[in-house]
């Protein structure tokens, strides 16, 4: 039965009808889907476009994120997340996780009507700004794309005609002063403008940090003096997954955290070893280790 059905998936017919199948998904299925359950989560995709309906529903989303977060964080814990997007990962924290204190930042002012709808449809209230990530207070221009995934501050010069609109903005320090409850924890996913992190300005009750890396939007060079400025404080890489880094404090000592080889940790060389083609190229499932 087995070798009938390989030489079937061969065939001119299971070619035309497979074609046939996927044209009429995408034009007749996908656009009636409104709203999806995504990890216990409801989410409204009604103003999303195609692509990402189908990406959200079938390629997964944030997949990698929400593991480091139920891996490494617990409902203890105070967070600061920049770039929140649609709320998803934000949502995950405090739904599933249980953290109470919790602010989310996000540099459209579009997609974040999407999260306080997807907030209203999880029946919570976000502490939410419409802020951008940037070098200098005021306000700068967003690039925006078809998707809210392709949204950057960080201009791309690749002449697509992509449009770019005016959107309020602060620096790192303004944001952490900003923040009225302690927190502990960051999560960054900001298109390239973690280049303007400020370092110096991370409170030492930060003691985790979640952030993705845009190395071929910031250059080897830059992403290399991100992940260094990070080690020079006192952090450790614990994990990192297709560019999305989980850095620990040294003295942090997570309660409920998994056991090391559920997270694919293990003993550490002396020194983090990034090679310029990991970051050039983009980065390896591999995992990073320092210490």
């Amino acid at each position: 039965m087995k070798r009938l059905k390989f030489l079937y998936s061969k065939t001119l017919l299971h070619y035309l009808l497979q074609e046939a199948w996927i044209r009429w998904y995408w034009k007749f299925v996908l656009p009636k889907i409104r709203e999806v359950d995504l990890e216990g989560l409801r989410l409204d995709l009604s103003a999303m476009s195609l692509k990402v309906r189908n990406r959200i529903l079938h390629v997964g989303y944030e997949t990698q994120e929400a593991r480091m977060c139920k891996c490494f964080l617990n409902s203890n814990d105070a967070v600061l997340e920049l770039g929140g997007a649609i709320g998803f990962i934000a949502l995950h924290c405090q739904k599933t996780l249980g953290i109470r204190n919790y602010t989310v930042v996000e540099a459209d002012p579009r997609t974040l009507e999407v999260l306080k709808r997807n907030y209203q449809l999880n029946d919570l209230t976000p502490l939410a700004w419409n802020l951008a990530l940037a070098e200098a207070d005021g306000s700068v221009e967003l690039e925006v794309g078809s998707d809210f995934w392709e949204n950057s501050i960080v201009a791309s010069n690749n002449g697509d005609g992509r449009k770019t609109i005016d959107v309020p903005a602060m620096t790192f320090r303004q944001m952490i002063e900003r923040v009225h409850h302690p927190i502990n924890v960051l999560i960054i996913d900001v298109e390239g403008a973690e280049q303007f992190i400020d370092f110096a300005a991370i409170p030492d009750t930060i003691n985790k940090i979640i952030i993705e890396l845009h190395p071929k939007v910031l250059g080897p060079q830059r992403t290399h003096e991100i992940i260094s400025h990070l080690l020079v404080k006192g952090f450790r890489v614990a994990q990192e997954e297709d560019g999305t880094f989980v850095f620990l404090r040294s003295n942090c000592q997570q309660e409920g955290m998994t056991s090391p080889s559920e997270r694919r940790v293990t003993s550490a060389p002396s020194n983090a070893e990034i090679s310029s083609d990991v970051l050039s190229n983009g980065f390896s499932k591999s995992i990073i280790y320092a210490r």
